[in-house]
């Protein structure tokens, strides 16, 4: 007995080790991604947003984005120490690499079943690549299902953990939601119905906060919202196409095939994941369909709900079960990655985005207080996230806003990005005029003093800068 005791201890050390030899090439390697990629317009406008607003600007702002506030928050103290917007991209990365230290050494699932979701194209790219809130989810997710057996012995360190996730994105609260009934339907002590008070009070505060705000947000309240069996079926197509980058018979097949049968397993094995299930992916494409547009990040969640339920009734499971599972989640998601490596590819090889190429053209070639125009908002946000912070040495000024700007204000009026610039307006006001234009309107007949090369990855975020002087009479 001493014997295989021994034994057991060096198998948990051997197994521990590789573990930790299994992270850290993660890390490695997805470092290497991360730091070939040029943040974009929609990682950007977060930093901004909290690097040149005060605490109560952050909250005001926010709610027009449509989002709640805890990747906000997360960026404020990098933000406000005038770290550079790297930081943020190295914070998303971190958090990403925590998320898969937990999966690897506290899921049930196999060897095979842990690599194919850590070299999902969700892992190796969407998640770690692309500095957005939606790298809190796998985390707190994770935690949550690690932590979900010892609830009732720590009712709120449980609850904070749903508060916290609900607080990553709105597709989550559909989420957290079920799982706040479905603690407070199994536990009935009094410190456990303090912490779903707090739970359901916070998704109530949360509500409150975001409640209305996509009419608040130009952009999205002229988006075009199809009719709901023409929506569904958009949203269905998109889903796949999210996280497999193709929509062929074998992606969509295995799409609808492995959410069918996570429903009816889920159904006769555990009632309460089958509710979180449901209510979460409905809840999900109620929000595709009527108010949010899907990204890669966005669907992928829809997956780990599924991990999720998996996670927390495996231990239920016969030897036989449990080997289906694992082959399951190895072919879901490694099938993945063939149709997203041109992208990690691409990145790897061209800049994401040439904001930070401009925003230094512009420190080295256009003078101090110079009058900047721009075409669109939604793209340049990405060169003043390479400016200096609160710069009054470069603003951009915008005809839609009638100011200057720094970050994407969703309030104001936002033309298309063709709209015409009175350019003849400002040349009487100004000798000479800087004009940078992005999201492929560009002027046929000047010359730009500075042109985006074909190496740039997003043509939303190509840019032209032309230098246009008051003719004299």
């Amino acid at each position: 007995m001493f014997t295989n005791k021994i034994n057991e201890q060096i198998k948990n050390k051997k197994s521990f080790i590789i573990n930790i030899v299994w992270i850290f090439l993660y890390a490695i390697f997805t470092l290497i991604i991360v730091l070939h990629h040029e943040i974009w317009a929609d990682e950007a406008q977060a930093w901004v947003v909290v690097r040149d607003l005060d605490i109560l600007g952050i909250i005001r702002h926010v709610r027009t984005e449509g989002h709640p506030l805890l990747w906000y928050f997360s960026l404020l103290p990098l933000a406000k120490l005038n770290l550079s917007v790297l930081s943020m991209q190295i914070l998303n990365w971190l958090l990403v690499v925590i998320s898969v230290g937990i999966l690897i050494f506290k899921s049930p699932f196999n060897f095979f079943s842990k690599f194919a979701v850590v070299f999902s194209s969700g892992f190796l790219y969407w998640y770690v690549a692309i500095a957005r809130s939606y790298c809190l989810i796998p985390l707190f997710m994770f935690l949550i299902a690690s932590f979900y057996q010892k609830q009732k012995e720590h009712p709120f360190i449980y609850a904070f953990l749903i508060i916290a996730l609900a607080n990553t994105h709105v597709i989550m609260l559909g989420f957290c939601t079920a799982l706040a009934i479905i603690f407070l339907w199994n536990n009935k002590d009094k410190k456990s119905i303090i912490a779903a008070g707090l739970m359901f009070l916070s998704f109530a505060f949360l509500t409150g906060y975001l409640w209305n705000s996509q009419n608040e947000n130009v952009v999205v309240k002229n988006s075009l919202i199809l009719p709901l069996s023409k929506g569904i079926i958009h949203a269905l197509d998109r889903a796949v196409f999210n996280l497999y980058g193709n929509v062929g018979w074998f992606y969509t097949t295995l799409f609808y095939f492995f959410t069918a049968v996570t429903a009816v397993i889920t159904f006769f094995k555990n009632r309460q994941m089958f509710s979180v299930y449901i209510f979460s992916m409905f809840f999900q494409f109620a929000v595709y369909i009527f108010i949010w547009g899907q990204l890669p990040q966005r669907i992928y969640t829809l997956y780990f709900v599924i991990l999720f339920c998996f996670w927390i009734m495996f231990k239920d499971f016969s030897n036989k079960h449990k080997i289906f599972i694992n082959i399951a989640i190895v072919i879901v998601f490694l099938s993945t990655l063939p149709g997203n490596l041109d992208i990690i590819k691409q990145d790897m090889q061209k800049s994401f985005s040439d904001g930070e190429n401009v925003a230094k053209f512009i420190q080295k070639n256009i003078p101090e207080n110079a009058f900047i125009v721009s075409n669109y908002p939604l793209t340049t946000v990405v060169i003043s996230a390479y400016l200096p912070k609160n710069s009054k040495k470069w603003k951009f000024f915008y005809y839609g806003y009638n100011d200057y700007y720094t970050y994407t204000i969703w309030t104001k009026k936002i033309y298309p990005s063709y709209h015409p610039i009175p350019l003849e307006e400002y040349l009487k006001t100004h000798k000479e005029i800087y004009v940078i234009m992005s999201a492929g309107s560009f002027y046929e007949d000047l010359i730009p003093i500075y042109a985006s090369s074909d190496k740039v990855f997003n043509n939303q975020e190509k840019f032209a800068i032309y230098h246009i002087v008051k003719r004299q009479n």
